[in-house]
């Protein structure tokens, strides 16, 4: 390996130097690496947060490190900030590798990721077989729906108050149908089985004004009490299994979602994922592996995602919807919120690198569950 150009990254909020920290780290092909700012060769500063206090922040790194060169990075064009190289928002992982090529004169050979390639294979090497709802086409004007009105909006209004509550919520319906959620677990204990996870899913819990019955015949509005952990570990032992929180909640609202969204929000408000979810547990498609990799990397109207990937506006709903219910996705409200270009995402037969260490990773099969045994 060759020369090491040692960066350091300043004046950044939290996910701005995570995604930062991640394509420094992945696509400088070990040859860029984060440091601390004394032994740093250059310093990256995001100057649309207060570029008065980036410019202090400089001139005190350089009073220990006089060497020490910078690369800017903001949305307006005309930008002047001491001498540093200004690169204009958004960007791509391949402009600011370069920016640090210019500035440092070392020569970088970036890494190459196929994401695509990663999707099709983990698809067919564990998604294959299993089986999943299909997503329906949905008309602009039965785009939302109302999370109170399924059995997604009771679990998500359960989880908060059970954490609030440091109890937990047993939420009970349809006989001796349960489902204990912890909102300081990443555990869900239920009795539910697969199928009739996917059949209360799409259910609406609406009271009738007369009966109390949902639209579903026999499917009664959820009750929902807190109990203590102690109370909930004697009363249900035994009775129940238990699944990651964030699996039950994927599957949960891919399935309740049907191409539609939350009324929380709209297809054209920019939305950004905080990390990546753990597809390798639940069933996915090839779709919803470009989704999250393409909004992994910028802040984008689900309007957006749909065109630039040219894949139905439905499903990038359905993956907007899960990510919504696990707590991963947020509203992009700020400038900031664009740093990275919008990459062209397509397919490729070749294997790329991630596939092939999914593949190795996957080798073995998951073990079967009780949610699985039908």
């Amino acid at each position: 390996m060759g020369e090491q150009v040692k960066v350091c990254l300043i004046e950044m909020d939290d996910r701005t130097r995570q995604s930062m920290s991640l394509v420094l780290k992945h696509r400088g092909n070990n040859m860029v690496a984060l440091a601390g700012e004394d032994e740093a060769d250059i310093a990256v500063l995001d100057l649309d947060l207060d570029l008065d206090k980036c410019l202090n922040s400089l001139r005190a790194i350089r009073g220990k490190n006089t060497s020490i060169r910078a690369i800017g990075l903001s949305t307006k064009a005309d930008i002047k900030f001491d001498d540093a190289l200004i690169l204009q928002k958004p960007i791509s992982a391949g402009r600011l590798l370069d920016a640090i090529q210019e500035v440092s004169g070392v020569s970088l050979e970036p890494a190459s990721i196929k994401t695509a390639g990663a999707a099709s294979s983990l698809s067919a090497r564990i998604g294959g077989n299993r089986r999943r709802t299909e997503t329906q086409a949905v008309s602009e004007d039965k785009l939302y729906f109302e999370l109170k009105d399924y059995l997604l909006g009771t679990v998500l209004d359960a989880e908060a108050e059970s954490k609030q509550r440091d109890m937990v919520a047993v939420i009970s319906f349809y006989g001796d149908r349960i489902i204990c959620v912890d909102g300081k677990s990443k555990s869900i204990e239920t009795n539910l089985t697969s199928s009739q996870a996917r059949g209360f899913a799409i259910s609406a819990v609406n009271k009738d004004e007369g009966e109390g019955f949902s639209a579903t015949v026999g499917l009664q509005r959820p009750a929902v009490e807190y109990i203590s952990h102690a109370d909930a570990k004697k009363r249900f032992a035994g009775k129940t299994y238990s699944v990651p929180q964030e699996t039950f909640l994927w599957k949960l609202s891919t399935t309740t979602s049907r191409g539609r969204l939350p009324k929380e929000v709209t297809p054209d408000e920019r939305v950004y994922l905080r990390r990546w979810p753990n597809l390798t547990r639940f069933s996915y498609t090839d779709n919803e592996m470009r989704i999250v990799a393409y909004w992994m990397r910028q802040a984008e109207s689900i309007r957006e995602i749909s065109e630039a990937l040219d894949i139905p506006m439905p499903e990038v709903c359905s993956v907007y919807t899960a990510a919504f219910a696990v707590g991963l996705s947020g509203k992009a409200k700020r400038e900031v919120d664009g740093i990275w270009e919008a990459p062209d995402v397509s397919e490729h037969k070749e294997r790329g690198l991630f596939s092939s260490i999914m593949k190795k990773l996957l080798s073995r099969k998951p073990a079967v569950t009780a949610e699985d045994d039908e």
